[in-house]
């Protein structure tokens, strides 16, 4: 059985939150009925700076590694779930890290509360899971794994 100390849940939940940002709306978007205004040159191709940013879809790993992500989030409480998905979102795609200040506004404790707060969760959950892996998450953290196993 595999060991989920609280870093790697930690790794694991940002990298779910940024899976989730990559994979497709879960609503249609309108179709338009005429064609937008598009640059006249072919050189103003993928230069324009209005253009929006699209994001690269997710690998089949990030997308497993989600689903594990998933999974081990429904074995927490409710609050520690809350948490923990709050923080993830909040830090997708920053380099600086979680929006503490915006969580702790949201919850209504400080800062510091928060902090120790999320890690406690990840401590929980690292006890619950070493408690009682599910076997779910045993083969999807085998699968997830197996391509990393092949790069080193």
């Amino acid at each position: 059985m595999s060991e989920w100390p609280a870093s790697k849940l930690d790794d694991l939940f940002m990298e779910a939150a940024e899976t989730e940002r990559k994979l497709p709306s879960p609503f249609r978007k309108q179709k338009m009925a005429s064609w937008p205004q598009y640059k006249l040159t072919w050189q103003a191709y993928g230069w324009d700076k209005d253009a929006p940013v699209k994001l690269i879809s997710p690998t089949t790993r990030e997308v497993t590694r989600h689903d594990v992500a998933l999974g081990f989030a429904l074995l927490t409480t409710v609050e520690d779930r809350r948490l923990i998905w709050a923080v993830a979102h909040s830090a997708a795609f920053r380099e600086r890290g979680p929006k503490w200040t915006k969580i702790s506004k949201m919850i209504g404790r400080s800062v510091h509360i928060t902090k120790q707060e999320y890690i406690s969760a990840l401590v929980r959950l690292s006890l619950i899971i070493a408690d009682r892996m599910p076997e779910w998450a045993r083969i999807g953290f085998e699968r997830a794994n197996q391509h990393n196993d092949s790069l080193h």
